[in-house]
Formats: C-alpha cells, structure tokens, sequence
C-alpha cells in the first residue's frame, strides 16, 4: 500500500479536463505500449471511483467477494480520506496514480469504474474487461453526445482540436466491456453517449440501486430516516424536502433561491413542519451557503451516498438529476425546476423529452416550487395525479426490482472473463 499525493486539484470544468487529457497523450501511448502485452490476472479485479468508496463500485465489489471469495479486490483510492475508509473496510487499496497503482490496474483482469479512466490509473487500463458503473441513469447527455462534455474552452480555437477530441472520447469509451443500466428506456442513450453496442449495455440493473428495493418499504424508510436525523439536527419528527439539483457544468446555478424566496422557504419550512434538505452536485455545493434550522446541507462529504437516503425524503425537487428516476421508486411526489430549459437543452441537452419526464409541470424559480408543494397539502387530485406521475416514472426507469444488480452485474463479469 503505498502513499497518497495530497494535491488538491481545483475546481473541475470540462474544458479542464480535455485539456488535460490532450496534454496527456504522450504517457496515454507510453502506458498503451506498457499494457499491450500484459497476461492479466482473471483473479484480480480492480475498482474505483470519483465517489471514493461508495455506491455502485462499492455494491459491486461485495458482491463479487461473495460470489467468489477466491478474487483478490483492490480499491485504486484518490486520497488519504479514500486510503482511510478502505481500511477501516478490510478493503484492499493502492493510491491509483502511484507505481503499485499502475500495476493493480495494469495486471487487473476486471477494471470497474463509475465515472472516467482517472477512477483509476487511467494510463493503464488497455486490454482490461471494463465495467462501466456509470452513477445514474441518462436524462442529460453524455460524453460525445454533448457539447459541453466536449468542451475545449480556449483550445477550441485551434483548428481541428474539437473533432479530435470527440475522436480520443469515441476510441477511449469503446474499450468499455460492460455498462449496466436499470431499463431498455436507457439503452440507445448509453450506446449513443459511449459509442457502444447493445451487447455492451445491457439491462441488468445499476448496482447502486440495490438499496432502493431491499428489505420491505417500512424498512427501507425506517433505515433511510435514521441516516438522515443522525446527521441533520433537528429533523426527527419533521417532514423531509430533498432538493437535489444537477451540476451547470461550471456556469452558475440559476436554481438558488434569491434572498427574498430564502425568507419565503423558512416561512413555509416553519409552517409545515418541514426540512429543505439541499444536496446539490459536488462540483456545485458552493452555490448554497444559506443555513437555518430550516434548510440544511447535505453534501457527499456529510453523507457520501444519496440511494441509501431516498426512502426517508417526503418530496423530491429536482432539475436534470437523474435522482428523478431512482426517488421514483419510493412513490413519493416531486416537483421540477428548470428555470433554464432552453439554454440548458441547447448547451448540455437532453435524451428524453422534459415534459414526458415532469408530466408536463415544471417551475421556473423558487416561488413557483413552493406553491406547487402548497398545492400538493392542500389538494388530493394533484396530489394523486403527482404519485400517479411518480409511479409512471418508476416503471419506466427499473426493469428489476429484487435488489440483486449488483450480484447480476458480478456473475456476468465472471462469465465474461470465463470465456
């Protein structure tokens, strides 16, 4: 085990990122050569993530060591944090940009990632049975399917830099083996976004999701709860209101509340007894600074997994997160946000038609959430036209429902490498 850098990278923007991996092309050919020839070792699987020690990856690695306890698991960590949390685990790590990491990673039969190559020793997976975990089902575009993704910032500007950029994403994604999604609904939108086939994405349920479905709904609510009041002060015996908005890819949030709708949500929250629990993007925790004992921050860093707390939230506010399809399964009611519909179509876009999504309602600022949530108490026919919406949803989104992907996902990257 070896140790980890502790250099903190500043803020991520795609264009960033592209730069970064144009720049990098020289040691992408360098570890091409390094791998070429390696025998992998079936008995090595490999795993990492941006989330650290979290979600699917981690969903996916239990259930490979139940399958086949005989697997040597190896978690690629990022930073000391990570390094920590896999040893209080009993979980195998190597810092994933050190020599020991490019070895785990070069010499692993099954690489698993959720994100990108950099979950692990992006230089060193060639010739690997990558199993892309993805971290939600595609309501936003993807990789070379959207613009922004594709961003180069200044180096647009040189010729031909953008078509090869979508070239480097089209040839590095197609060395993906696997891509597991919840429904035939997110099949062409994955092969689209990863340049993949159908033999490639296959509907054996997102790992990450397990958690939704087991145990019964008391349960599952019981436990969900639980997570929730011990890291919120106040909200036992409260109503919960998740408000969960995806990441403008660097622009700001038009989706933060002015002061005068912060005022208006204490208010509201005051009078129903209700918690505004904000968990926005990682990438967008510091557009939301206003606290009271009304609205509370729930970042990854205070509760680094979002499936297993959906079952303890009574509404769900949202945008383009694709939390929209797994809060669904709890059958709760929610409400859309989307004060930038159009500018957020044509720059990032969309694989489904939002009114399909919303059922046709979404708001455009803070004040029009908060009348919608009032008409949600004080209505049954919205109400029940709302769950009614939420169930449409859920059965569009999950072909399987038993809380076994994970155990799915494993036994066909076994079978896989069987062959």
């Amino acid at each position: 085990m070896t140790a980890v850098s502790a250099t903190v990278p500043g803020p991520f923007t795609f264009a960033k990122g592209n730069a970064a991996k144009l720049a990098a092309v020289p040691r992408y050919a360098t570890g091409g050569l390094r791998t070429r020839f390696r025998n992998r070792d079936a008995h090595l699987w490999a795993f990492g993530s941006a989330f650290g020690l979290a979600d699917g990856a981690l969903a996916l690695l239990r259930a490979a060591r139940r399958l086949d306890p005989s697997l040597r698991l190896v978690w690629l960590v990022g930073n000391e944090q990570q390094a920590r949390r896999a040893r209080s685990l009993g979980i195998e790590w190597a810092a994933k940009d050190s020599r020991d990491g490019f070895e785990v990673t070069a010499t692993a039969r099954v690489v698993t990632i959720t994100h990108g190559f950099g979950d692990v020793n992006r230089y060193a997976v060639g010739g690997a049975t990558i199993a892309q975990l993805w971290h939600g089902s595609p309501l936003k575009k993807l990789h070379a399917d959207s613009p922004a993704a594709l961003s180069l910032g200044p180096l647009s500007r040189v010729p031909a830099a953008g078509g090869l950029m979508r070239r480097a994403y089209r040839m590095g994604t197609r060395r993906i083996s696997l891509l597991p999604v919840a429904a035939d609904e997110f099949v062409p939108s994955m092969c689209s976004a990863f340049d993949l086939t159908p033999q490639q994405v296959r509907v054996l349920g997102e790992p990450r999701t397990d958690v939704l479905f087991r145990g019964s709904p008391a349960g599952r609510r019981a436990a969900a709860r639980e997570l929730l009041e011990r890291a919120v002060p106040g909200l036992a015996g409260r109503r919960a209101i998740l408000y969960a908005p995806t990441w403008r890819d660097g622009e700001p949030d038009p989706g933060v509340p002015t002061e005068q709708q912060w005022r208006r949500i204490d208010s509201w929250c005051a009078g129903t007894d209700s918690v505004l629990l904000i968990r926005p993007h990682p990438l967008g925790v510091g557009s939301y600074t206003h606290a009271s004992r009304h609205v509370h921050l729930i970042p990854p860093s205070l509760l680094p997994e979002s499936m297993p707390l959906l079952w303890g939230v009574d509404a769900l506010v949202t945008d383009y997160s694709s939390v929209l399809f797994d809060f669904a399964v709890t059958g709760g009611p929610m409400v859309f946000l989307a004060p930038d519909l159009e500018h957020y179509g044509a720059t990032r876009g969309l694989y489904l038609d939002y009114a399909q999504v919303t059922g046709g309602r979404w708001q455009q600022n803070w004040d029009g959430v908060l009348d919608a949530l009032e008409r949600l108490d004080n209505n049954t026919a919205v109400k029940d036209r709302a769950l009614a919406h939420t169930a449409k949803v859920a059965a569009l989104a999950h072909r399987h429902t038993d809380g076994r992907s994970a155990k799915r996902v494993a036994g066909y990257l076994l079978e896989l490498t069987s062959r």
